[in-house]
């Protein structure tokens, strides 16, 4: 049976970013554009990202796509001058009310170790601006 839950509106208070999370990694708001592909191989479809950790990302998509399916995403952090590339696994889908999109969230499985430095990097830069703030 393929999973599909509503999307629960959060509204993102910035003060928050830093602050203690139930979750294993800090994640803070992205709002960047990301390439992704369903594997094995299928079209690239571009797409907006909402937040990264050093966990997983969370993007947008126009398309179910079932719990558990391994996908090929790319993206650019701005600030660095790397373009991120990883595998990631759909860790649950949420279809977004009044639209005819998708929320995933999804956790990386394969992310080579220079990228997840730069990814840890990055994060850390902007927990450090939002204190700052």
């Amino acid at each position: 049976m393929l999973e599909r839950r509503k999307t629960v509106r959060n509204s993102w208070d910035p003060a928050a970013i830093g602050q203690r999370e139930r979750r294993r990694f800090v994640r803070v708001p992205l709002h960047a554009r990301i390439s992704y592909r369903v594997l094995p191989k299928t079209k690239v479809k571009r797409f907006l990202t909402r937040d990264i950790s050093r966990g997983g990302v969370r993007f947008y998509v126009d398309e179910f796509i079932p719990k558990g399916n391994l996908l090929e995403v790319t993206l650019k952090l701005e600030g660095v001058s790397l373009i991120f590339e990883a595998c990631v696994r759909v860790q649950w889908i949420a279809e977004q009310t009044r639209s005819e999109r998708y929320e995933v969230g999804a956790e990386f499985v394969n992310i080579h170790h220079e990228a997840a430095r730069y990814l840890m990097q990055y994060i850390e830069n902007m927990v450090k601006d939002s204190q700052k703030e």
